[in-house]
C-alpha cells in the first residue's frame, strides 16, 4: 500500500522563463549524474508540449555519459512521430542531438490501431525503464491535468490508484475539451510516478500557476501534489 508523503511541494516562482528553464535542466542533470555515479545507469521520463523545449536544448548540450541513459515519456499521443504533434518528435527533435544523441529513446506509440491495443506492449518496455527510479518532468494544461489524466477521463481513477499493477494506461479522453481532436493517448499512472527518484514539475503564465494553487478544486494535479508531497519540485515562470 502506497501512501502519500508527507509536506509541501517545494515551488519556487523564477521572473524569467529563461532563468526557469535553466533551473528545471540543472535539477535533471544533477539527478543523472548522481543516478549514473551511483547506478551506472539512468532513467529519464518527460512530458511533452511548448513548455518543456528550452529546458530539453539545454540539456542535448550537457557531457555526460548518454549512453547509460535511457528516456522515455510521460505520455504521448496516439500518432506516429511524423506527426508533428508527436511527443517523441519533440523529444527527437530537441534533446536527442549533440551530446545527448547517444541516449537510449523508448517512445509510447507502437504503431497499434488504439491505445489500448499497444497498452501491453508499452507496459513491458516502460517495466526496464523502471527498474531503477526514473528521474520525470511533468507539466501540467490550463484544466488541472498532468500526464494524460484529463478530468472527466472514463479510467481516471485506474490511473490515479498509486497501487495499481500496471505503470502505464491508455486514455480516451473525448470528453475532455483540452484534449482537443487528439483524445487518444497513452500515459504513465500514478503507480509509476510515486516510484520517481525526482519529480520536477514545470509551468508557465500566470493561469496555471492560479490552476495549481486552486487546491480545493482537487484536480488531477493535486492529487500528484498529495502523493509526492515534499518530493515534488515545482517551478514556475510568468
Amino acid at each position: 500500500m502506497v501512501e502519500p508523503v508527507t509536506g509541501s511541494p517545494a515551488f519556487q516562482a523564477f521572473e524569467t522563463r529563461e532563468a526557469a528553464a535553466d533551473h528545471v535542466a540543472t535539477l535533471i542533470e544533477g539527478a543523472l549524474r548522481q543516478q549514473l555515479a551511483v547506478a551506472g545507469r539512468a532513467s529519464l521520463l518527460l512530458s511533452g508540449g511548448s513548455t518543456p523545449g528550452p529546458v530539453f536544448e539545454r540539456l542535448s548540450a550537457v557531457g555526460l555519459d548518454w549512453a547509460s541513459v535511457s528516456i522515455g515519456l510521460v505520455d504521448e499521443r496516439w500518432v506516429p512521430e511524423e506527426d508533428s504533434r508527436s511527443n517523441a518528435a519533440l523529444i527527437k527533435r530537441t534533446l536527442l542531438k549533440d551530446a545527448a544523441a547517444e541516449a537510449q529513446f523508448e517512445p509510447m506509440y507502437t504503431g497499434a490501431p488504439d491505445p489500448a491495443a499497444g497498452e501491453s506492449q508499452v507496459e513491458a518496455t516502460y517495466r526496464l525503464l523502471f527498474e531503477a527510479p526514473p528521474i520525470m518532468l511533468l507539466g501540467m494544461g490550463p484544466d488541472g491535468h498532468t500526464a494524460s489524466w484529463f478530468p472527466g477521463t472514463e479510467n481516471l481513477e485506474v490511473l490515479l490508484d498509486p497501487n495499481a499493477v500496471q505503470l502505464v494506461g491508455a486514455v480516451d479522453a473525448t470528453d475532455a475539451p483540452v484534449a482537443g481532436d487528439m483524445p487518444h493517448r497513452m500515459t504513465i499512472n500514478a503507480h509509476a510516478l510515486v516510484q520517481a527518484s525526482l519529480t520536477v514539475l514545470y509551468i508557465t503564465g500566470e493561469d496555471k500557476r492560479g490552476v495549481l494553487e486552486d487546491r480545493a478544486a482537487t484536480l488531477p494535479i493535486h492529487h500528484a501534489e498529495r502523493l509526492l508531497g515534499s518530493r515534488l519540485k515545482e517551478v514556475w515562470a510568468p
